[in-house]
């Protein structure tokens, strides 16, 4: 959904830890913050890889989905 509305070409860099003290994450596509997100939660022992798998296909037929609808105003 992301890609849609920004475009496939909108490389992204990642801030939110910065205050912390930790670097910054750069992306080239929204997919790979979402694969990067996913393999942070398996490699913390919070997720096993099948659930990572199930969720980034779910994510991404949600994605597709609502990206298809028309909302009306």
């Amino acid at each position: 959904m992301l890609t849609d509305l920004f475009g496939r070409d909108f490389a992204f860099t990642d801030r939110t830890q910065e205050s912390l003290g930790l670097g910054t994450r750069a992306f080239t596509l929204f997919w790979q913050a979402a694969e990067e997100a996913a393999a942070s939660r398996l490699y913390g022992g919070i997720h096993y890889r099948t659930a990572n798998e199930r969720g980034l296909a779910a994510g991404r037929q949600i994605g597709t989905r609502v990206s298809s609808l028309q909302f009306r105003r």
